[in-house]
């Protein structure tokens, strides 16, 4: 009799023992998952922020019109490195522009697309690091007191 609670002892404090080390590796391996995941993002967003930061341009708010489905604007690189392709994204449509502009050059911009309330123009690849954004909702309203 006292050999079987001693076995049943030894059996449970296995058991749990096992559990424990189950649990331990669950737990492990979800930090360590969690770890690479957080270091990747983060070293993906530096690496983006860094390539991205060498883009310094402007829009000016004067030239952009938008008439019959056609966006214009002008773009001007002012002081970074030569931009290749821009994108121009608005809520339902996205467009690349292939472009060559170097430092101190002004470019108009006409693109066909579908426009509601803005559009975001950024260097490709910069998407929510380095953009300008455009809105057309305030053009449509009229301010009354």
């Amino acid at each position: 009799m006292a050999d079987e609670r001693r076995s049943r002892k030894i059996s449970t404090i296995l058991f749990l023992f096992a559990i424990f080390i189950l649990l331990a590796v669950f737990t492990g391996t979800w930090i360590y998952r969690m770890y690479l995941e957080q270091t990747r993002y983060s070293e993906e967003k530096t690496l983006a922020t860094v390539e991205c930061g060498k883009y310094y341009f402007s829009i000016d708010p004067k030239t952009v019109n938008y008439e019959a489905g056609t966006l214009y604007f002008e773009i001007e690189n002012t002081l970074g490195a030569e931009i290749a392709t821009i994108v121009v994204q608005s809520a339902n449509d996205r467009n690349e522009v292939n472009i060559s502009l170097g430092q101190g050059t002004v470019m108009p911009v006409s693109i066909p697309m579908e426009v509601v309330e803005w559009v975001m123009v950024y260097p490709k690849g910069c998407s929510g690091i380095n953009f300008k954004n455009i809105s057309f909702g305030a053009r449509n309203e009229t301010n009354t007191i």
